[in-house]
């Protein structure tokens, strides 16, 4: 990993995505970009009065925002954008970034909001770079991650992801596999035999994680939505951080549009990345 972008904006949620960033950068030697997009105010403004604005915006950046990134020897580049904060998703496409870090909800000290329905969602859909959704006031460094896997390409290129970068293969994994409900009721003793043949299946397809030295957990669930019983793992387990490829073509299929990774982001309260295959 060499370039992550980070969406700032004063808020929480964007100085949690800051932390989150900083940590991965130091873990993989990698330099942030830290954008700051904003849109035009409605009423006009002098060209003197909109370039003081743009120099105050960029003083707060460097002094206050990034801060932390800096004073923990991360080279940051730092980004003023006027135009629709969902632009920064095409700032990343275009500048190759490895990893986007948006935070979950955000209204800072300007009109760039970064929240769950306009540039979180959109960037969901179209970053080509792996996507990370960060609440307010997340604890670091994680130590355990739920990757939904079901043995498409798509979950194979979540586990890759993590296979290639250090600072996911620092933490215990949970990888998770729900089979939504079925019609027939299952058995006991023919539901156990399932687990166990799934269970077994896991250890095939996260077999890249374990020679690289991370511990894995198998888990099987069944009779529940997919979204529902990620979610419910990571809870149950006290996960810091939840993995989920995107356009998945078995259990998770639709997962972009409609589907379970859109699900798992609007449901999981804990940090998300989402890998899209472009990402691996």
């Amino acid at each position: 990993m060499k370039q992550i972008l980070v969406g700032v904006d004063g808020s929480a949620a964007s100085a949690a995505a800051l932390r989150f960033a900083t940590q991965i950068a130091v873990e993989e030697g990698a330099e942030i970009t830290a954008v700051h997009a904003y849109q035009r105010p409605y009423s006009e403004l002098s060209p003197d009065e909109r370039e003081r604005r743009r120099a105050d915006c960029s003083d707060v950046l460097e002094r206050i925002w990034v801060r932390p990134a800096i004073d923990a020897g991360v080279i940051v580049h730092q980004r003023i954008h006027e135009g629709d904060p969902r632009e920064i998703v095409d700032i990343a496409n275009s500048e190759g970034a490895d990893l986007v870090v948006l935070g979950r909800t955000g209204s800072g000290t300007g009109p760039a909001l970064l929240h769950l329905g306009s540039v979180v969602e959109y960037a969901a859909h179209h970053v080509h770079a792996a996507l990370a959704v960060i609440p307010p006031f997340v604890a670091l460094p994680f130590a355990r991650i739920v990757i939904g896997v079901d043995g498409s390409p798509e979950a194979a290129s979540a586990i890759d992801w993590c296979v290639d970068h250090r600072s996911m293969r620092n933490a215990d994994v949970l990888a998770v596999f729900v089979e939504a409900p079925v019609i027939d009721p299952i058995e006991t003793s023919e539901s156990d035999g399932w687990r166990r043949d799934v269970e077994h299946q896991i250890v095939k397809w996260t077999a890249g994680l374990s020679e690289a030295g991370v511990s894995v957990t198998p888990i099987a669930k069944r009779d529940i939505h997919p979204a529902d019983g990620l979610v419910g793992v990571a809870a149950a387990r006290r996960a810091d951080l939840l993995v989920v490829g995107t356009r998945g073509a078995g259990r998770f299929s639709g997962i972009r549009i409609g589907g379970v990774a859109m699900k798992v982001l609007h449901q999981a309260p804990l940090p998300i990345i989402l890998v899209p295959p472009a990402a691996t």
